[in-house]
C-alpha cells in the first residue's frame, strides 16, 4: 500500500485568500467610483476619503496586512483606476488586481497601472 502526500503551502492557501479579499474590496470601491462619477460629470474620486465624505462608500477599506502598504490604489479624474497587488503562486505572472473605468473591467494584470 502506498500514501500520496500531497505538499501544502500554507502560506500560499493565506496569500489565496487574501487574494480573494483585494479582489473583494476593489470591486467595492469600483462600484463606489462609478456612483460617484455619475453625480459628478463623469469624474472619478481621487481617494477613498472623498468616496466616504460623498457616502458611495461607508468607510474606508483596508488591504490586506503586508499587501498595498495598507491601502488601495485609487486614481481619478477623467478615468477611475483602483488596483493592489496578489501575492499567491496563481498570479505570479499578473502580480496585480486592477479595475479600469475605461474598460470597465477587473482583473490580473502585469503592473499597477495596466487595465485588463
Amino acid at each position: 500500500m502506498s500514501m500520496v502526500v500531497v505538499g501544502i503551502d500554507p502560506i500560499d492557501k493565506i496569500n489565496a485568500a487574501n487574494d480573494s479579499k483585494v479582489q473583494s474590496d476593489i470591486a467595492k470601491i469600483a462600484t463606489a467610483m462609478e456612483g460617484y462619477a455619475v453625480v459628478n460629470n463623469g469624474t472619478y474620486a481621487a481617494t477613498q476619503a472623498i468616496l466616504v465624505t460623498s457616502g458611495d462608500l461607508k468607510g474606508a477599506i483596508s488591504a490586506p496586512t503586508g499587501y498595498c502598504g495598507g491601502s488601495y490604489t485609487v486614481t481619478g479624474g477623467a478615468s477611475g483606476v483602483v488596483s493592489c497587488q496578489l501575492k499567491s503562486k496563481k498570479y505570479t505572472a499578473t502580480p496585480f488586481w486592477v479595475w479600469c473605468s475605461s474598460s470597465g473591467k477587473s482583473g490580473a494584470t502585469t503592473g499597477a497601472a495596466v487595465c485588463p
